[in-house]
């Protein structure tokens, strides 16, 4: 039976979002990114010393994409502390990108799309749309590119307890910015309609699938992921069959001076039939969870859950992973 982790991913990661946020816009305006980059380097040193957890869960991950591509590995050898510290300072880089992204200061000419969708495909479909995102790579920044060339509004699924602040920390920056982020802690029928009607209104909806639930992280669902069984949240997926809309994956990922945009076509309606639900879920997010690998085994560096993936928190009911039967 797997251990479960010492804390949710929520507990670790919430408390200090919304006042790094703050500080690096306030910072950004003083000095510009420069200043930005000096003040940065030495907190993200602390924070990699201080925080083992996260030093541990890094370490976990690239060496398990190392050991899972075995010699087509993106590393040329076993990664270890550097690359962890390599991991971090690519996170903070983001937090950067993000705010880029915001004061509309990323050019249109280094963004390019891989696949066969982009968003001009989706828009002038003039139908509403969900977008199932992911903590690998940059899903702000790719709103962002997408709200400074589209009058689409984006509505965004989130867990943050600092949604209004975030709001109006949006606003603060760039007044034109139509991004509505929605404070959920649960996917409940009313939150439903409300989508519904954004959905039928031509609006996006955007919520991320690797992640499971802060308030009911037994209801997952585990999938093989890099090698091993992972648990996933079911909620993007019921939400999906519910809105009765196209279903697209999308990544954002940095690369040399710009950024890949990957839309994948998942689902024209998804459908989790009554009688066979469970294992229409399954089959549904191990789906997920492939398109997930492929694209973090080609940018493991930009992997941004910094915690146990393939456990759930010790909040929740120890649940055995599928063929996991050690005691």
């Amino acid at each position: 039976m797997n251990t479960p982790q010492a804390s949710h991913w929520a507990k670790k990661q919430e408390n200090g979002s919304y006042f790094a946020i703050w500080l690096l816009l306030r910072l950004y305006r003083f000095g510009g990114k420069y200043v930005i980059l000096v003040v940065l380097a030495p907190v993200l040193a602390y924070f990699f010393l201080k925080d083992r957890s996260a030093r541990t869960a890094s370490l976990q991950f690239l060496q398990q994409v190392h050991s899972y591509k075995g010699t087509q590995s993106p590393f040329r050898k076993r990664p270890g502390y550097w690359h962890c510290y390599r991991h971090f300072w690519q996170f903070a880089m983001a937090a950067l990108a993000k705010i880029d992204g915001w004061l509309g200061r990323i050019p249109a000419g280094s963004v390019s799309y891989e696949g066969s969708v982009s968003f001009d495909n989706i828009i002038q479909t003039g139908k509403g749309a969900l977008l199932i995102g992911s903590h690998l790579g940059n899903q702000e920044v790719c709103r962002a590119l997408v709200r400074s060339k589209y009058p689409v509004k984006i509505n965004v699924l989130a867990h943050t307890q600092h949604t209004a602040a975030f709001n109006r920390i949006l606003k603060e920056s760039n007044s034109e910015v139509d991004l509505n982020l929605i404070e959920v802690t649960e996917l409940t029928p009313a939150v439903s309609v409300m989508l519904s009607e954004c959905i039928e209104r031509g609006e996006l909806v955007v919520i991320v699938g690797d992640r499971i639930s802060a308030q009911a992280p037994e209801r997952a669902v585990w999938a093989d992921f890099l090698g091993k069984p992972a648990p996933f949240a079911i909620g993007p997926w019921v939400l999906a069959s519910v809105l009765h809309c196209p279903v697209y994956l999308m990544f954002c990922m940095r690369q040399d001076k710009g950024y890949n945009l990957i839309f994948t076509p998942f689902a024209e309606q998804l459908q989790l039939p009554r009688k066979d639900r469970q294992q229409a879920l399954q089959t549904t997010i191990q789906c997920y969870a492939q398109h997930l690998e492929r694209v973090a085994c080609r940018y493991p560096l930009q992997w941004f859950n910094f915690y146990d993936f393939w456990q759930l928190p010790a909040s929740s009911k120890q649940k055995e992973a599928p063929g996991d039967s050690s005691t």
